[in-house]
């Protein structure tokens, strides 16, 4: 029985094109002209399609909605005029689950269609243990490398690195990957709860580089989203023979394969971690606003600066991993002369919750506040958005007041 979508347009130039590309798809399209009788009518439908003649139109149209069913409406595609990073943002922030540019074109919405309803909630997909590996091929270009770090334990490094694969996921067209490369205290498999078939020490230590694309991913574990994931060691003293060369060369293998490869080096700042850090496309650096965090983050900032390791292709993201502000945003690009990125609201138990059964927020908690800024993290990291600015590396004679004293002492 073919699916049915619900066609929500406010744009009437609009709705005669999306509903004959829908129904190419395979779709039962059923329209609505308006809010009230299209959330009537979300209990009977997989997927919502939206447009409006304007962005903000469109960004209201998903509030509505959104607000509308509270966290049981179906997946939401809106479809946008403008490609831009911002509108694409905003959107997410609405709602949408994910967004088409136009002018359409048919296998590109097929294969977000097709993607939003294997991941719905109510989707009668196989499990991850009946999962079909998405086919994966030697790439023609390089894939994106999107490396997070952090200077200390505890940041939430390693769940947003987890949550934002899967927005990229969600949302690409080609295969994504997540590489957990910190050697010492790698969760990436128990967050995601995936057990794949080799560590990251074991492929960086076999030749893999001549291998086909289907041996490479055969070494992975696959998540029920899609996402293929390599785990880090269990034991911290199986990395000990591993190189910098090593990790260089894994990392321009997954490169080689797939599309976006999301690799969590942990907190521990040391020549592995840098070299991964040189490697990246994007960096996100993660922070938590405490003074030991930043004191960490200070010395790092200076061995990242010395090695001359990507942190000009840096997003700062500030985790609230506390329920109340200690230090300011403002405080911290003050006294470490960074630029701030994004903010993840605090969400203690989501993520804890998360982090306990092997399902991150992205999956459990999609409607938080704090899934609508990873999604944003996830545009930010993938689409080329500016990095913030990094001024001059932060030095220890740039103290000023209490703060500065504190990052700065011996």
């Amino acid at each position: 029985m073919a699916s049915r979508a619900l066609l929500l347009s406010t744009d009437g130039a609009a709705s005669g094109e999306l509903r004959k590309a829908l129904e190419s798809g395979g779709l039962e399209v059923t329209v609505a002209d308006d809010v009230e009788a299209a959330a009537m009518q979300l209990g009977e439908h997989a997927i919502v399609v939206l447009a409006a003649t304007e962005s903000r139109d469109l960004a209201d149209l998903c509030r509505q909605i959104v607000a509308s069913a509270a966290s049981g409406h179906p997946p939401i595609v809106a479809v946008s005029d403008s490609s831009d990073v911002e509108s694409r943002v905003q959107l997410l922030e609405a709602g949408a689950d994910d967004v088409l540019a136009r002018p359409i074109i048919q296998r590109e919405l097929e294969a977000i269609v097709d993607a939003l309803l294997l991941r719905a909630p109510d989707s009668t997909a196989a499990d991850a243990g009946s999962l079909t590996r998405p086919r994966v091929e030697r790439r023609t270009a390089p894939g994106k490398v999107i490396v997070f770090a952090a200077a200390k334990g505890g940041s939430g490094a390693t769940s947003l690195a987890v949550n934002t694969a899967l927005a990229l996921a969600d949302s690409s067209r080609e295969a994504v990957c997540i590489a957990d490369l910190d050697m010492y205290h790698g969760q990436v498999t128990t967050y995601l709860d995936v057990r794949p078939r080799s560590t990251t020490v074991e492929m960086a230590a076999d030749d893999l580089i001549g291998q086909s694309p289907e041996t490479i991913a055969e070494a992975g574990g696959l998540h029920s989203s899609g996402l293929m994931v390599f785990g880090a060691p269990y034991r911290s003293d199986d990395a000990v023979d591993v190189t910098p060369d090593r990790i260089s060369g894994l990392i321009e293998m997954l490169r080689g394969v797939y599309g976006h490869v999301v690799i969590d080096t942990g907190s521990v700042i040391d020549q592995r971690t840098l070299t991964a850090m040189g490697k990246a496309d994007r960096l996100a650096i993660v922070i938590t606003p405490d003074v030991p965090a930043l004191r960490l983050l200070h010395a790092g900032l200076q061995l990242m600066s010395e090695s001359g390791s990507a942190i000009e292709r840096a997003i700062f993201v500030v985790n609230n991993v506390y329920p109340k502000h200690s230090i300011e945003p403002e405080q911290i690009e003050s006294h470490l002369s960074i630029k701030i990125g994004l903010e993840i609201p605090y969400d203690g138990e989501n993520f804890l919750q998360a982090a306990n059964v092997g399902k991150p927020v992205l999956l459990s908690a999609p409607r938080s506040p704090a899934a609508q800024a990873i999604r944003r993290l996830g545009v930010m990291l993938s689409d080329g958005a500016a990095a913030p600015e990094v001024e001059e590396p932060p030095r220890r004679e740039k103290r000023g007041g209490l703060l500065g004293g504190l990052i700065g002492r011996n």
